[in-house]
């Protein structure tokens, strides 16, 4: 009866040292009000000065996103009341953004416009315990970029399907780290229905409290069944921002939601016009790194790995390329592949900085596969080598051996230890002809049992059926 018609507001913080218009630190979880000064508290008589680190990563989004870059941009004071914004009012961009006319390509292989992105300041914090509020104005300052999309998502599985291959660019061309939690990443989401092939937009909602991707989804899938109850009981829609309750599952109303002239726009008299220079375009085109979806392309042309393995190394740079840095030592992609999304990342999910505390090398986790696919070590050997040199730097060789970790295969000597086996479970070997198959797992089990996990298990495997079906 009624298509859904979404937008989204992505603000991203920039991965900056310093504020936009001010020295002072953008560090994260500082004490409260200690990275403040003058400039960013809006004291009277003080005069702003842009960070080109901000443009600089502001162009480098603008050219993954396939934007047109705007020559000449100004900067525009948009202007609120609000207990976190010491000016009342942000340093913005309206009229000349930093780019416009943008496009991503979401997995299905549909291409959502980018209106625009342009560049601000961040807010404060506010900070609120019982019956009062803290206000903490460290964050008041700090580069964001917003990316404005198209209303050109059709339902939340799409948005948060864009939100997911942003995140991916976001953090591969390494202009944000996008951490939610820390608020690197915010996003609102403007949302209306339309009757069925209808021109006519139908009234925007602009959702916000939204801190995770999932979140924007679930908050989506709510709205989208408050609106078609209204409209279905002749209710009209009415323009507002909504806030997303994550504990009830349910937006509720926060305001009617202003139009652009509510913030009287106009130039920032305390900074001039800039010139983007055709030079630092080129070098930020250039230097540009590959995005993720032509890597996973190249993942599967160059290594024939299907769409899903190359998708789920992509997901996470410091994994591809990790798994890149193996292949230079072992060539085998698809073996790689198989350690690396098993007792690899067993044992990096148990790291409390994550990837970033890895302390095996890349030379010695080839070294572990090669041992593994020449059957020197068996699984649970692999799984003991990465418990011990992925959290700490070890020997490869000198693990194996203080372990004792070389596996058994030799024929004669594991038919030995089978026989013995064989011998004490007589109920298993009843339990075999009976058609109970699990059975031989559990021979198999004493087997690993008797020789300390060192038996090479397929070659005891073989030996066991044979002798059962004797």
């Amino acid at each position: 009866m009624f298509d859904t018609v979404i937008g989204l507001e992505v603000h991203v913080q920039l991965n900056t040292k310093s504020k936009i218009f001010c020295s002072c630190s953008t560090q994260f979880e500082s004490p409260p009000n200690t990275n403040i000064c003058p400039v960013c508290c809006g004291y009277p008589g003080v005069l702003p000065v842009f960070n080109q680190e901000a443009l600089r990563l502001g162009l480098r989004v603008g050219i993954a996103l396939n934007c047109k870059i705007n020559s000449s941009i100004y900067f525009e004071r948009k202007n609120y009341f609000y207990p976190d914004l010491p000016k009342d009012y942000q340093i913005s961009q309206y009229k000349s953004p930093l780019g416009y006319q943008g496009s991503l390509k979401i997995d299905a292989g549909k291409k959502i416009g980018i209106e625009r992105i342009h560049l601000e300041e961040d807010a404060g914090k506010l900070i609120h315990k019982g019956n009062y509020s803290l206000v903490d104005f460290n964050r008041t300052g700090i580069p964001l970029l917003e990316i404005v999309s198209l209303p050109q998502l059709t339902s939340p599985k799409e948005a948060f399907d864009y939100l997911q291959s942003l995140k991916l660019i976001l953090q591969y061309i390494g202009v944000s780290s996008c951490d939610m939690e820390k608020g690197y990443l915010r996003c609102d989401a403007n949302i209306s229905l339309k009757k069925k092939d209808a021109n006519i937009f139908g009234t925007k909602v602009e959702l916000k409290n939204m801190n995770s991707f999932k979140g924007v989804k679930a908050a989506l899938e709510y709205e989208i069944k408050r609106q078609t109850k209204q409209l279905k009981d002749k209710k009209i829609i009415i323009q507002e921002t909504r806030l997303w309750d994550s504990d009830k599952l349910k937006t509720i109303a926060m305001r009617s939601k202003e139009e652009a002239h509510d913030y009287r726009y106009f130039p920032e008299p305390d900074l001039p016009d800039f010139a983007v220079p055709a030079e630092l375009i080129k070098q930020e085109r250039e230097s540009l790194e590959e995005l993720p979806k032509a890597r996973v392309e190249r993942f599967i042309k160059q290594y024939q790995l299907s769409k899903e393995e190359s998708s789920l190394l992509v997901e996470n740079k410091q994994l591809a390329d990790f798994f890149e840095k193996v292949l230079d030592f072992f060539n085998e992609p698809k073996k790689v592949y198989k350690l690396l999304f098993g007792p690899f990342l067993e044992q990096v999910k148990l790291l409390e900085s994550g990837f970033s505390g890895i302390k095996i090398s890349a030379k010695d986790f080839a070294k572990v596969v090669k041992y593994f696919n020449q059957k020197k070590i068996n699984n649970r050997g692999v799984k003991k080598i990465l418990a011990i040199a992925v959290p700490e730097k070890k020997d490869i060789d000198k693990i194996i051996k203080a372990e004792g970790l070389i596996q058994l295969s030799d024929q004669k000597g594991l038919e030995e230890i089978a026989e013995k086996i064989l011998e004490n479970n007589p109920k298993a070997i009843k339990e075999y002809k009976q058609g109970k198959t699990k059975a031989i797992q559990f021979l198999l089990g004493q087997v690993m049992k008797e020789t300390r996990g060192r038996a090479n298990p397929q070659l005891v495997r073989k030996i066991f059926e044979r002798r059962l079906k004797e």
